[in-house]
């Protein structure tokens, strides 16, 4: 099986990749000391930007190929609304520095009460592999998904929004899905385009 390291230590996260990258053969893994990924400042206009600008510096800083991913929040029901997310998903009104996972979950429950108590969006993801001496490959690609404005009682730590959103095929909040059932929820997400990108890149042995 091939190992692609992940910029990032957020376990909810390389649970996310791995699981949609777990049915081709590739093991997603994270960076264990968080003190060895040079700072960042994430201003591009993008998620691509982003995703780009992380993906090249980590690879420099620890000698490897590296993935990394950015993503963008967009609901159906905000087009031209200055409450739309976009780029700054962690970004909210009212609170200075990053929000806790209660704070997020907080403001887009409210939020999404505001849409009706049900509102349909669209995660948008800008994927980077980058590799020490500067070659990359990037991809963009994304999936629709339903919010609800009830939030389930069951948090996952780093992706407080999961406690928010509904699984078209099982019902359930995401949050309360198993390790199986999460892994095959992202497989159908996003594993199709991820995996196909990761494979096609000729300098990811």
């Amino acid at each position: 099986m091939r190992e692609i390291l992940m910029a990032t230590t957020n376990q909810a996260k390389i649970d996310q990749i791995g699981g949609a990258l777990s049915n081709v053969g590739i093991s997603v893994v994270g960076v264990e000391n968080k003190d060895l990924l040079p700072e960042v400042i994430e201003d591009g206009a993008t998620a691509l930007d982003n995703a780009r600008k992380k993906a090249l510096a980590f690879a420099k800083a620890l000698g490897k190929v590296v993935l990394s991913i950015d993503n963008t929040l967009f609901f159906d029901k905000l087009d031209g609304d200055p409450r739309q997310p976009g780029l700054n998903v962690r970004r909210i009104a009212g609170v200075v520095g990053k929000p806790t996972d209660e704070e997020m979950i907080k403001y887009y429950s409210q939020l999404v009460k505001e849409l009706g108590g049900s509102a349909e969006a669209r995660w948008e993801y800008g994927v980077c592999v980058a590799a020490p001496d500067g070659k990359l490959g990037e991809a963009t690609f994304g999936y629709k998904t339903t919010f609800v404005s009830n939030p389930s009682s069951k948090t996952m730590n780093g992706y407080p929004l999961e406690s928010l959103q509904i699984d078209e095929v099982s019902g359930k909040y995401r949050s309360e899905m198993t390790n199986d059932e999460l892994a095959q929820l992202w497989q159908r997400k996003i594993g199709q385009p991820l995996s196909v990108f990761v494979k096609s890149l000729d300098f990811f042995t």
